[in-house]
């Protein structure tokens, strides 16, 4: 495992683990689609760097569905931006299967940097929910 792979996972620990402890129901839904969309994606990974990774696709597409089922639930600003965040991840694993000029490495940067949007969705979302129960 790479470095920034591991800073990654232990942010994503941290803040989806905040998440469902200290959030509301659309953070903890969030945080444990997030979380488990990232353990699935470890345990279905194939170190092939020619093929795109279907199995990966099809968590992130789970994924997105939890997100979309989440926004409609919860009528919240901040879930309708993390499943825009999340749709933008599953566009870059088909771009990379229909085009070939799309390179693995611009599927992989494009993950990183939009799984960070949703990582400060959930963190934002978690930080309303706490700011909502302390105003009460």
């Amino acid at each position: 495992m790479q470095l920034h792979t591991l800073i990654s996972l232990i942010l994503a620990v941290l803040i989806c683990g905040l998440a469902m402890w200290r959030g509301d129901q659309a953070a903890r839904w969030s945080g444990a689609a997030l979380l488990a969309s990232w353990v699935g994606s470890l345990l279905v990974y194939r170190h092939d760097p020619h093929n795109a990774d279907y199995g990966m696709l099809a968590i992130d597409v789970l994924t997105l569905v939890a997100f979309v089922w989440i926004s409609m639930r919860t009528r919240r600003i901040w879930t309708l931006v993390a499943a825009a965040f999340m749709a933008i991840i599953v566009a870059s694993h088909l771009a990379v299967m229909i085009d070939l000029r799309v390179t693995l490495g611009t599927l992989w940067i494009s993950m990183a940097m939009w799984s960070y949007g949703l990582l400060g969705c959930i963190a934002f979302g978690t930080w309303a929910a706490c700011r909502d129960r302390e105003a009460i």
